[in-house]
């Protein structure tokens, strides 16, 4: 009976361990067109904010290795799911998402919502398309300035894909057939985040996230060009890559670096699409450095 209530006990205490937002606060933004956008943050509201954008067919987790460090000792940790993902809203509308409009002034409400100063505002993989889609529409929006990651910012220096023949397995979440959806989701995530060292946990919430994502939005996102000439925010502006990203590879570096001639670029040696996750450590320094204020 005893070593009965001591595995009770001790499974108890491990289900109530502290996760990385269980001392966080959770918001309701009301972004453009009326769309409810779920706001997670964490940390002293009056110290220098960071504002995190996600990638597509991911959420807020993505920021778990920022919000469980001593980041927000430092800084107001923000982060928020984008619309049609996590627990945001999903509208139906190809107008929802097929522009740059809605995208930027979601990343403007909740700035303005939650009463940010000039907030670091880091973009990754296609929330880097979002933070620029913020920057070029909504100039006025005071921000300290952009982390961009894994990211070509939605410009030509990542060129789009070839068509795919008839016969290839579609897009992670553009088919209605869930049954095609999950293993595509998987193939996906096994691509995109190679290292080991990710924790098996977060690939399966990467994986649950990328569910989430309904056909409609990955097909109104597809029909957006990428840009020639993009729009150069006046802020600092910096880009934080993996040296094996299978994405951002060497070449797009290049490209962009044409593109944003004023811009910094950071290389994470032996990282991929992730640099975040796969050496937090050292993005969390670069964080630091750029607005948390360092150690």
């Amino acid at each position: 009976m005893k070593t009965t209530l001591l595995v009770l006990a001790l499974a108890t205490g491990a289900a109530q361990a502290a996760g990385p937002f269980d001392a966080a606060r959770f918001s309701t933004v009301t972004g453009a067109g009326g769309v409810p956008l779920n706001v997670v943050e964490l940390g002293d509201p009056a110290k220098p904010a960071v504002l995190f954008l996600h990638g597509f067919r991911q959420s807020f987790l993505s920021w778990t290795a920022q919000f469980a460090s001593d980041l927000p000792q430092r800084c107001r940790l923000v982060a928020f799911d984008l619309r049609g993902h996590g627990n945001s809203g999903h509208p139906w509308q190809a107008e929802a998402y097929d522009s740059a409009q809605p995208w930027g002034e979601d990343v403007a409400r909740v700035i303005a919502a939650l009463a940010l100063k000039k907030p670091l505002v880091v973009g990754w993989s296609f929330g880097g398309n979002v933070a620029m889609d913020f920057a070029a529409t909504q100039p006025q929006v005071p921000v300290a300035g952009y982390l961009l990651v894994g990211t070509a910012a939605g410009t030509t220096a990542a060129p789009a894909p070839p068509p795919a023949p008839a016969s290839a397995p579609p897009r992670p979440t553009a088919s209605p057939d869930l049954t095609l959806n999950i293993p595509a989701v998987q193939g996906s995530t096994d691509f995109l985040f190679k290292r080991p060292g990710i924790a098996p946990e977060l690939r399966t919430q990467f994986a649950a996230a990328a569910m989430r994502v309904g056909p409609w939005v990955e097909q109104s996102v597809a029909k957006r060009p990428r840009i020639e000439q993009p729009f150069v925010p006046a802020q600092p502006l910096t880009f934080a890559t993996g040296e094996q990203d299978p994405l951002v590879t060497a070449p797009v570096v290049a490209k962009l670096k044409a593109l944003f001639p004023s811009a910094r670029f950071v290389g994470f040696p032996g990282v991929g699409h992730a640099p975040f996750l796969e050496d937090a450590a050292r993005f969390n320094a670069l964080l630091d450095e750029l607005h948390c204020g360092g150690r």
